[in-house]
């Protein structure tokens, strides 16, 4: 029986828990060797990620199909608490992957609208306010999912992808999160070395899909890039919502009222 949902595990210490070493069954030790057997393929795009799970120095929650926002809001806001700390050029090393309890043989568009509906429910969950700077409506340039008041990137992997395989961790929707101003601090779009570093990674993202590259990525800030977008990556032949199915509460007494 495994008892450590909603916890926020340090790779290294999960894999020396009871938690985990008992339960070489469950779903959450199998997800957990997928994940590394994945990451330590060389031509994985994410040169962070593969670095950060070589150190053992990413996070992990495991969140439970019936209790999945529950259980993501508590372990985000550990680990928030924990990575507050640490420098900004640091943090990039200290990835949260959240994965969920879920089905793999649902289509990509039922994923995905999973997905978003899980974030929502995560954003209801928050104790703390939005912070000011930071736009609520995600059809700005300037947004940014924001928890326990800190912005946040996140990658949302999802095992219906076929073409899109570096948007595939397993057979579980996985969200892989960054601070937004630890990830912009070592790849911003705003110098020589964070634009190489960016042209890097989008050349093996293109290795590793064999080709496909989704049209959508783009710089944070730029006028016509949605990080929304970023979040959800499509593939050809999926749908593609025309809005952002997230918006806080704020913006749905808008919607309300309008």
């Amino acid at each position: 029986m495994f008892t450590g949902y909603g916890i926020c595990y340090r790779l290294d210490a999960l894999e020396l828990a009871d938690e985990h070493v008992q339960n070489r069954h469950h779903w959450t030790h199998k997800t957990i060797e997928h994940f590394k057997e994945t990451l330590a393929n060389p031509d994985f795009p994410c040169l962070f990620g593969r670095k950060a799970v070589n150190a053992r120095t990413c996070h992990i929650v495991f969140a439970r199909a019936a209790r999945l926002a529950e259980d993501i809001a508590g372990g985000l806001a550990d680990y928030i608490a924990t990575i507050t700390p640490i420098p900004l050029k640091q943090r990039i090393g200290n990835p949260l992957l959240v994965f969920l309890e879920t089905a793999a043989d649902s289509s990509l568009e039922a994923q995905q609208t999973l997905a978003w509906d899980v974030l929502r429910e995560v954003h209801a969950r928050d104790t703390l306010p939005w912070p000011e700077e930071i736009p609520q409506d995600p059809h700005d340039a300037r947004w940014s999912f924001c928890f326990a008041g800190m912005p946040l990137f996140i990658n949302m992997s999802f095992p219906a992808h076929r073409l899109m395989k570096s948007r595939n961790l397993g057979p579980h929707i996985a969200f892989v999160i960054n601070p937004r101003e630890s990830f912009d601090e070592v790849a911003s779009a705003g110098t020589e070395s964070g634009q190489r570093i960016r042209a890097r990674i989008r050349e093996r993202v293109r290795h590793y899909n064999d080709g496909v590259m989704p049209e959508t990525l783009g710089f944070f800030g730029q006028d016509d890039n949605f990080e929304w977008k970023q979040y959800q990556l499509q593939e050809p032949g999926a749908p593609s919502p025309p809005r952002c199915p997230f918006h806080t509460h704020a913006m749905a007494e808008c919607l309300t009222e309008n």
